[in-house]
């Protein structure tokens, strides 16, 4: 069970990026590049710790994670927003020591727990999806709902076949799946959702004119501020 599992998971990661990507192309989707870098980072930091502590289901999901926000950082780059604050700069410290301490823990065993690691590339990303959750409840037709939500069922299908002795193996599918839980509700349960501009500008139905009768001509005309009966006078 746990190999299939493990596939199931590791099927769903694949799949959840490709809506997203597909909605960057065509530019429905406008993700902060910043925040998807330094997941990028993170996200190689726990691929690399889950392989060393042996927690594969972990690995894999972590590993096609990175995949997912390498092409998301790619292909964002064009209609994505560049846009770099001061907390972006502060992740990518945070993200920056996360790795030095992965590279002390693989270099030097025993002298730093290679969960400590883990832990600080769990913040540094709660950190980086703080401005995303912002953005989808400001703007949440820019984030489709659905990439996250399958993310976080890979990453409970990962926590079910997950051994909960390793710290390691448990940190990231846990943190993932409540942080993805809670984008698909920010996105849906935004004021905003569903009140996009359409193609034409339009935001949803628009209504017919209104009409009257013109005095000048005995017709009935669309009301759209003009005095008809001035236009018939000066006929």
């Amino acid at each position: 069970m746990k190999p299939g599992i493990t596939v199931a998971s590791s099927t769903l990661t694949a799949i959840a990026a490709l809506p997203y990507i597909i909605d960057i192309v065509r530019g429905r989707a406008k993700p902060r590049i910043a925040s998807w870098g330094i997941w990028l980072v993170v996200q190689t930091v726990g691929t690399v710790s889950s392989f060393a502590a042996g927690q594969l289901p972990t690995a894999c999901y972590t590993a096609l994670c990175a995949a997912g926000c390498a092409a998301v950082v790619v292909l964002g780059w064009r209609h994505g927003s560049r846009e770099f604050a001061p907390l972006d700069a502060v992740c990518v410290t945070l993200a920056a020591e996360g790795v030095a301490l992965l590279a002390v823990a693989q270099l030097v065993p025993g002298l730093i727990p290679m969960s400590w690691a883990v832990a600080v590339s769990v913040g540094t990303d709660l950190l980086a999806y703080l401005p995303t959750f912002h953005h989808a409840w400001v703007n949440p037709d820019e984030e489709p709902w659905l990439p996250y939500a399958l993310f976080g069922a890979a990453a409970g299908l990962v926590l079910y076949v997950t051994d909960f002795n390793v710290l390691v193996g448990v940190i990231y599918p846990t943190y993932l799946f409540a942080a993805d839980s809670a984008m698909v509700v920010m996105i849906l349960a935004s004021p905003h959702y569903g009140n996009a501009p359409s193609p034409g500008g339009a935001r949803g139905f628009q209504p017919e004119p209104m009409m009257r009768l013109s005095a000048g001509s005995a017709q009935w005309r669309p009301v759209t501020g003009r005095d008809w009966r001035q236009t018939q006078l000066r006929g």
